[in-house]
């Protein structure tokens, strides 16, 4: 009886106890599409790190790099439905669901780093306008944190590009963004717009003769093989963003909602840090260990073509307000 009895209390808690371990341990699927040395690997790591000594290992984060899970428009539509729960990538490659993120495809948007780390700031008015901005469009997925990456210049295979001049009919590869494509064309580009996984492969056959990168992304995804000349164009500090599915961070208790936001802000900080610090190493690799030609440029007549589209593009997006509001930090 006795036995029964207890058999009896155990079958009557079981779906409670199940459902209390199912929100006690959880793994965190953290998806981007960058390859080692990179900002935003050190950013997942960090965030992986603190995370899970935070809990103990309750929560625990399974990170998958160069694009294992898809391109990043693949990846958010995945976090729509709850099959990925994170992602670090470029908001250039999320404005198809965020418009708005195309502000950040404006070529020399940013007067330096510190008007960077102002603007990322998570208790800053600019990065509460673009969380607010995200929630808005209901496209599934919470804004974390924004962060760096490191400088975006231009590598091109057949020779260096110096001017705008260059430009004039190069085919050349931009992310999905509209605004980084118009930004371009500006210059007489020819923009084709494809995955970052797929720039190899299209430098390598001719589609494309051109693209622009951060340094770390240039290096870590070996695409120096394919594309010699570096030209320090310094045209975008890269901005990124941390992201997690609302399905995620809705089945998380306030207390860890709480944890992953700050683990995400932490490093998010680090991630801009690591951009600065391989825009210096990796460019002193490339040089000394693969043979890569490094070039300076006419940066004036870069900025001569980029700056007049600045306020047509914002008024376009409807974000005169942000754009207002990051001139104000330069």
């Amino acid at each position: 009886m006795r036995l029964c009895a207890r058999l009896t209390a155990l079958l009557a808690a079981a779906p409670a106890l199940l459902v209390a371990g199912a929100v006690e341990a959880q793994t965190l699927r953290l998806a981007t599409v960058v390859t080692a040395p990179h900002p935003w690997i050190d950013a997942a790591e960090a965030f992986k790190a603190e995370l899970e000594a935070e809990t103990d290992g309750r929560l625990t984060v399974s990170i998958f790099p160069s694009a294992q899970l898809g391109n990043d428009q693949t990846v958010i539509d995945e976090m729509r439905i709850g099959t990925i729960d994170m992602i670090i990538g470029g908001t250039q490659n999320a404005s198809p669901f965020v418009p708005e993120f195309g502000l950040f495809s404006l070529n020399y948007l940013f007067s330096g780093m510190e008007a960077f780390e102002q603007a990322t700031d998570p208790e800053g008015e600019l990065f509460a306008h673009f969380e607010e901005t995200v929630r808005d469009h209901g496209v599934g997925i919470r804004l974390l944190a924004l962060t760096g990456g490191g400088t975006r210049n231009l590598s091109a295979r057949g020779g260096p590009v110096l001017s705008p001049d260059d430009m004039v009919g190069l085919r050349m590869r931009v992310p999905g963004s509209q605004m980084d494509a118009r930004m371009w064309q500006a210059t007489g580009a020819l923009t084709t717009s494809l995955p970052w996984s797929e720039i190899y492969t299209g430098m390598q056959t001719g589609v494309v003769e051109a693209f622009e990168s951060s340094i770390s992304g240039y290096y870590g995804s070996k695409l120096f093989e394919v594309a010699p000349y570096h030209s320090l164009t310094e045209h975008q500090i890269m901005m990124s963003h941390i992201s997690i599915s609302d399905i995620a961070f809705n089945r998380l208790s306030a207390e860890d909602q709480e944890l992953v936001t700050r683990a995400a802000r932490n490093a998010a900080v680090l991630g801009t840090a690591k951009g600065v610090e391989y825009d210096v190493s990796l460019l002193e690799r490339l040089e000394a260990d693969h043979g890569v030609t490094v070039s300076e440029v006419d940066k004036a007549a870069f900025m001569a073509v980029s700056a007049p589209l600045h306020d047509e593009f914002a008024a376009s997006l409807g974000v005169t307000e942000a754009l207002e509001m990051l001139r104000a930090l330069q």
